[in-house]
């Protein structure tokens, strides 16, 4: 007859636990879109752009919230002057993201949903969501 003894040691690691933060119940999260946006990405196409932050406990406190104006240039001038046409729209999105929370300050976390419409060569709706948070700062909760 064969016995097998198994043996679990469960522990949480402190790195994990420690990067968990404590977020507030309460929270504000700035949301817009920007519908039927042209961009030249991949030859040409339209897109729907829906973007969502969480603003850091500072930027409340100090209300500092960013302006819409200024930030929607930002992703203008970001989307004209993107140095590689080809690459897929996921990684486009992702830098974007990534773009505006370094930035930001004041966004502790960042959702941009990017709806590509449609073309004679891929005529199919498609879509890439990218979400980001900041490290020990509270995410979306959307």
């Amino acid at each position: 007859m064969t016995v097998l003894i198994f043996s679990f040691n469960l522990f949480t690691l402190p790195s994990i636990s420690q990067t968990l933060p404590k977020c507030k119940q309460q929270e504000e999260i700035f949301t817009f879109q920007v519908p039927n946006y042209a961009v030249q990405h991949q030859g040409g196409a339209i897109v729907n752009m829906k973007l969502a932050y969480r603003f850091t406990t500072e930027a409340i406190d100090q209300k500092d919230y960013p302006n819409l104006v200024p930030l929607k240039k930002d992703i203008d001038n970001f989307l004209i002057n993107y140095p590689n046409e080809t690459e897929y729209w996921e990684i486009l999105n992702k830098n974007l993201v990534q773009f505006l929370l370094d930035k930001y300050p004041q966004m502790s976390s960042l959702m941009i949903e990017m709806s590509v419409m449609p073309t004679l060569d891929e005529p199919f709706f498609r879509s890439s969501i990218v979400r980001s948070t900041r490290p020990e700062m509270c995410s979306l909760s959307l």
